[in-house]
């Protein structure tokens, strides 16, 4: 369990496909699905990507270092909560990077799988 966490963890970041809605690539490629279940699967696949638990934007990363920051004016175990919070939001955002590549992996399957159903070709 942990060895292909780490491992996804330490992916390299190259994607063959750019990340854009399978239908757009439908459009893009101007051919026929053949199977149209391979289009539908892209799509809910599609739809269920996932999103950062911090957020899109800088704001949520902010929040967390302030009360990183707060933590340390608590006395005595300020110390300790702020080790405890910082670990924890490490461990959020290692926990956002393995569900990314996890789910732009079976993406990429998916559309690889939808590219082959076309008509007129037979490899990618």
């Amino acid at each position: 369990m942990w060895s292909n966490f780490w491992k996804d963890l330490h992916s390299e970041g190259e994607w063959r496909f750019p990340e854009i809605a399978p239908w757009q690539i439908h459009k893009a490629l101007g051919a026929q699905v053949v199977d149209s279940s391979e289009l539908v699967r892209a799509e809910w696949i599609w739809w269920r990507r996932p999103r950062a638990i911090l957020g899109e934007g800088a704001f949520g990363y902010i929040l967390a270092v302030a009360i990183g920051i707060l933590l340390f004016l608590i006395p005595d175990i300020g110390v300790f909560l702020d080790a405890v919070w910082l670990l924890s939001c490490f461990l959020l955002i290692a926990f956002d990077v393995v569900r990314k590549v996890r789910w732009r992996r079976d993406y990429e399957r998916s559309l690889y799988r939808m590219i082959r159903t076309m008509e007129g070709r037979e490899s990618i």
